[in-house]
C-alpha cells in the first residue's frame, strides 16, 4: 500500500506536514507521515470543488430529514457523502484533465499531484468499496444508483448534451439524498412524513436549475466540445434563472405551507440569486452566483422540515 502510495507522488511539500507531528519520529517514518498526509489532501482536492455543491446541501437534507440526527448517524452520513463524491469526481476527473487544466488548474491531475492511471486505478477501487459501506449502511440501492450515475454521466458520455447533463444530475441528487437520510438508521428507518416528497421535489429543482454550474465553466466546455444551456442558449438560460428560481421558491413555498415570512425570505433570496445571473456574467461572478445558488438550494433542501419542525 505505502509503494503505491509513493508511486503517485514523486514529491511532497513540507508545508502539508503537521506541525504537531512527533519530532522523535525516524527520518523514514516521517517520509511515511508525510506521503500519507499529502495523498489524505490529493482525495481531498478532488473533492473540493463540489463540497459546497453536493456535500453541504444533501448533509443538510439528510440531517434535517433523517429519522435519528445524533452526532454518529451525523458522522456516518458524511462518511457516506464523501466517499460517493469522491468516486464520482474521480471518474469525472480521469476524463476531463484537458478541461480541468483549463477550468481549474489546481485539481490533482492537472496541478501533477497524481497520474491519469493511478486515479482511474482508485475510481475503480473506490466502486467496490462504497457497495460494501452501503450494504453495511443499508442504502445499497442509492449506491448502486449513483455508481450506474455517474457511468452514463462520465464514461458513456451523457454530460456532453445539457438535457441527460441534467437529468444524470438531478437522479444523482436524489440518489445522495436518499443515501444521506437512510444511511445507517438501522430499525428506526422510519422516513418522515415529508421526505419522499421532498426527495421527488428537489429532484425536478436540480433538473431544471442545476445549469446554474455552467455558466463559469463556458470555456472549458467549448473546448471539449460539450454543449451546455449557457453554450446553446446563452442569453435566455440565463433569463431563465431568475424565472425558475423565483417560480421554485413560491411553489414550494406554497406546498409545503411556508409561512409568510419564511415564504417571502425564500422567494426574494430566488429572486436574488437569479438576478445575479443576468446583472454580471463573467466567470468570477458566475462563481460567485453558484456559490449564492448552492446556498438557496440548501435552503429549498431543508425548508420542508424546518415548517414540520
Amino acid at each position: 500500500m505505502l509503494g503505491s502510495i509513493s508511486a503517485l507522488h514523486s514529491s511532497f511539500p513540507s508545508t502539508y506536514l503537521p506541525s504537531n507531528t512527533p519530532i522523535g519520529l525516524s527520518f523514514n517514518s516521517r517520509r511515511v507521515v508525510g506521503k500519507l498526509w499529502s495523498f489524505a489532501y490529493t482525495l481531498w482536492l478532488f473533492t473540493f470543488s463540489d463540497l459546497k455543491t453536493i456535500l453541504i446541501p444533501t448533509l443538510a437534507f439528510g440531517t434535517t430529514a433523517a429519522p435519528d440526527d445524533s452526532s454518529t448517524h451525523i458522522c456516518q452520513r458524511t462518511l457516506w457523502i464523501w466517499l460517493h463524491l469522491l468516486q464520482f469526481c474521480l471518474s469525472n476527473q480521469c476524463l476531463s484533465p484537458k478541461e480541468d487544466a483549463t477550468n481549474k488548474p489546481w485539481r490533482p491531475i492537472p496541478a501533477g499531484r497524481i497520474s491519469v492511471t493511478a486515479a482511474t486505478w482508485l475510481r475503480w477501487a473506490l466502486l467496490p468499496t462504497c457497495l460494501m459501506l452501503s450494504a453495511h449502511y443499508g442504502v445499497v440501492m442509492a449506491s448502486i444508483a449513483l455508481a450506474l450515475g455517474t457511468l452514463a454521466h462520465n464514461e458513456f458520455g451523457m454530460d456532453s448534451r445539457w438535457l441527460p447533463r441534467n437529468v444524470c444530475n438531478a437522479v444523482g441528487y436524489a440518489a445522495f439524498n436518499a443515501g444521506a437520510t437512510y444511511a445507517a438508521c438501522g430499525d428506526q428507518c422510519t422516513p418522515k412524513s415529508a421526505s419522499v416528497a421532498a426527495q421527488v421535489l428537489n429532484a425536478l429543482v436540480i433538473l431544471t436549475t442545476i445549469q446554474a454550474q455552467d455558466f463559469q465553466d463556458t470555456e472549458g466546455d467549448r473546448a471539449t466540445g460539450r454543449t451546455t444551456l449557457p453554450i446553446v442558449f446563452p442569453r435566455s438560460s440565463r433569463w431563465a434563472m431568475i424565472v425558475l428560481l423565483t417560480a421554485w421558491s413560491a411553489l414550494l413555498s406554497a406546498y409545503w405551507q411556508a409561512s409568510s415570512v419564511h415564504a417571502a425570505l425564500l422567494v426574494m433570496s430566488g429572486a436574488a440569486v437569479g438576478s445575479r445571473f443576468v446583472l454580471y456574467q463573467d466567470s468570477a461572478s458566475d462563481r460567485l452566483s453558484y456559490r449564492l445558488y448552492n446556498l438557496w438550494l440548501c435552503a429549498v433542501h431543508v425548508t420542508p422540515f424546518v415548517i414540520d419542525a
